[in-house]
């Protein structure tokens, strides 16, 4: 299969890994057996949209399935979240939220491309702070299952991206971000997880 084929269907099958996690999650959600932050939910509904915006600009189809997947996915979660989710006011979700009021400013005001991108990015790694806060207080309020799946799909969209034709920076910068935070999460899940295992 051709680099070009096959980066595109990997870039198809990681969308589908990313769009399965939020079934479960969605499902948990409305059973109430995960709780998702809101302010998570609302800052990673922004930054997708605007990441989305930016990977589509650059002509790199073959991985744009992840940043619609993703931009989708949020949206519904943050929904979900005004009624079923928690949070909003507390010091670190302030704390996210002035982050990402700022990286917009700044995105707002400059006219450089690749800051604009890092900015972007800020903003989205910003709404990984109250849930890993959550996430160590209280493991079972998150979905294992879900970010199982959005752990291969972003690793995926990462070889896709490693081997597509285009290999700028700007163009490593987004799937890197995502396997990091998405990454993190996931090991403090876990990490959480066993101590309980131990602990009974």
């Amino acid at each position: 299969m051709p680099t070009t084929s096959l980066a595109i269907t990997l870039g198809f099958i990681s969308g589908v890994f990313l769009i399965a996690g939020y079934l479960p999650y969605v499902y948990e959600v409305l059973k109430k057996t995960t709780r998702p932050s809101r302010v998570s939910w609302f800052i990673w509904s922004l930054s997708t949209v605007i990441i989305l915006i930016g990977v589509a600009s650059t002509g790199t189809h073959e991985a744009i399935w992840v940043p619609v997947a993703d931009a989708v996915g949020c949206f519904v979660i943050f929904i979900l979240s005004i009624f079923l989710g928690v949070g909003g006011w507390s010091r670190t979700d302030k704390i996210s939220l002035v982050i990402c009021a700022v990286s917009i400013f700044t995105i707002w005001k400059t006219g450089d491309t690749l800051l604009a991108l890092i900015m972007n990015l800020l903003i989205y790694a910003s709404g990984y702070i109250p849930t890993i806060k959550k996430s160590l207080i209280d493991p079972r309020s998150e979905s294992l299952s879900a970010w199982t799946f959005f752990l291969v799909g972003v690793l995926l969209n990462l070889i896709t991206v490693a081997i597509s034709t285009d290999r700028g920076f700007a163009v490593w910068l987004y799937p890197v971000v995502l396997v990091s935070t998405v990454g993190t999460l996931y090991l403090v899940l876990m990490r959480r997880f066993f101590i309980r295992k131990k602990g009974n």
